[in-house]
């Protein structure tokens, strides 16, 4: 329940005489042309604009309900309306009617903060009939931003097919991966086969081909090929194969970038227990996720960065049953798939260090090995399973932090060799490799740890 009420400056200072007659329903108003006038574009038109009405004493109004308008009518006079979900659509849609563009407002704020997962794709189309724009943006940033949570309700069943057909056209269309809105699109046709099916290519023309996950393009592959006809997914997926959409067979009109948003990886745990936890956290929806963990024991002092939809977690210091050592070990974390594997080993075995992701590239800079602090940086491409030898650092670090910018990479700070808090802040032109000292920290600390931001995935790395 809501009693909205206008600012102290727009109330009327006393009660107007009266000087018409409205027919409401079975009811009569008796009402002030100056006072409706001014909250009502309908009736400043119909008083003062030369209307027959306009000197007419009895009018009869059709269409409005006869409680609604006396709630109107109150608002004009004290300029507060009670707004309850009982009443906030007969209020809205009267109000709309009626041209009571404030009432109308506090009606629309009112439905935005009963605003949820469950109702607003329901909201996002009533707002668009009732010409609501600020509760239609909020209701479809919750649409976009909860998808996943969206197409299990009941809402998304009944979806007309030009509605969805614009929030999988949307950029900001908030997905894990893209192989969500494949699934969306089938999900949406098996509700209804026989009237849907035709919709089929059209909707699946706006999922980015180039960015669906290779293990799903091979579920695909083989569904296409059951035989039998009676089995919708695969006639669907026969038709996608003989007449793909345009979009899928020419790359210049499909989207040239994926659904990508910032999301933060938290990884970390105690090292002794059997594996250690990794947390996904998206800014967009505000929600965390618990993701599949590193299955490493004892493993502390390791790097974390992303590049691309992979997390990467390189060397470490590491105990088998009696001795710690440090370790070339490179873990990779699939985003798309949420599994591990084991990368390429790192030519220098190392812990302490830190690692950066720049474009297509990983950085491991400097750290400890079993002799000490080492200047040392190594370069994997994505693509590659090669470590290459890259300038080292003009001063050797461990436990400082790093970040790229464009083509620069910044080292900041960290531990020297003699166990001393370094302040330099070294750079290094990736495109020169070319490493120099542009300045010192006014705050110089043993960084202990390194965060990376791209706009798919950032990493933490914690252990205690």
């Amino acid at each position: 329940m809501d009693c909205a009420q206008e600012p102290e400056g727009l109330r009327l200072r006393a009660e107007p005489v009266t000087d018409t007659i409205l027919e409401i329903g079975q009811r009569l108003f008796q009402v002030n042309r100056g006072a409706l006038s001014l909250h009502s574009r309908y009736f400043e038109a119909m008083f003062f604009g030369g209307t027959r009405e306009s000197s007419e004493h009895h009018i009869v109004i059709r269409g409005v309900d006869a409680e609604t308008f006396q709630a109107l009518l109150e608002f004009t006079r004290t300029a507060k309306v009670l707004i309850t979900l009982h009443n906030v659509t007969r209020l809205l849609e009267t109000a709309d009617f009626l041209q009571f563009e404030r009432v109308k407002r506090m009606c629309e704020k009112f439905l935005e903060r009963e605003l949820h997962v469950s109702n607003c794709l329901s909201l996002m189309a009533y707002a668009q009939c009732f010409a609501c724009p600020e509760l239609h943006a909020s209701a479809l940033s919750v649409a976009l931003t909860h998808w996943t949570e969206v197409t299990s309700q009941e809402e998304f069943k009944k979806l007309p097919k030009e509605m969805l057909l614009q929030l999988l056209q949307n950029n900001d269309l908030f997905v894990p991966q893209e192989d969500v809105v494949f699934d969306t699109v089938m999900k949406w046709i098996m509700q209804d086969p026989a009237s849907r099916e035709e919709a089929f290519l059209d909707l699946v023309g706006q999922v980015r081909v180039t960015f669906l996950s290779l293990s799903f393009l091979d579920i695909l592959v083989k569904q296409s090929k059951n035989p039998g006809e009676k089995d919708t997914s695969a006639r669907l997926l026969k038709k996608l194969d003989s007449c793909p959409p345009l979009r899928w067979r020419n790359m210049e009109l499909s989207p040239c970038t994926s659904r990508s948003y910032e999301t933060l990886y938290i990884l970390g745990g105690k090292h002794d227990k059997e594996q250690q936890e990794l947390f996904q956290f998206q800014p967009k929806s505000g929600t965390w996720h618990l993701c599949s963990p590193l299955q490493r024991r004892n493993l502390i002092q390791y790097a974390v960065a992303a590049v691309g939809n992979f997390l990467f977690v390189t060397g470490g210091y590491f105990r088998d049953e009696f001795v710690w050592y440090s370790v070339d070990w490179v873990l990779i974390y699939n985003c798309w798939d949420n599994n591990w594997l084991e990368g390429p080993a790192m030519k220098q075995s190392r812990n302490s260090h830190c690692a950066v992701g720049a474009g297509l590239y990983l950085y491991v800079l400097g750290g400890s090995t079993d002799e000490g602090i080492i200047p040392d940086v190594e370069r994997l491409a994505l693509m590659d399973s090669q470590w290459q030898s890259m300038s080292p650092m003009v001063q050797p670090v461990e436990r400082a932090g790093a970040v790229s910018v464009g083509t620069r990479l910044y080292v900041v700070c960290g531990l020297d060799e003699k166990g001393d808090v370094y302040g330099g802040v070294q750079r290094l032109d990736m495109e020169k490799d070319v490493w120099d000292v542009i300045s010192f920290s006014p705050l110089p600390s043993d960084t202990r740890g390194c965060t990376q931001i791209k706009p798919q995935c950032a990493g933490y790395s914690s252990n205690l």
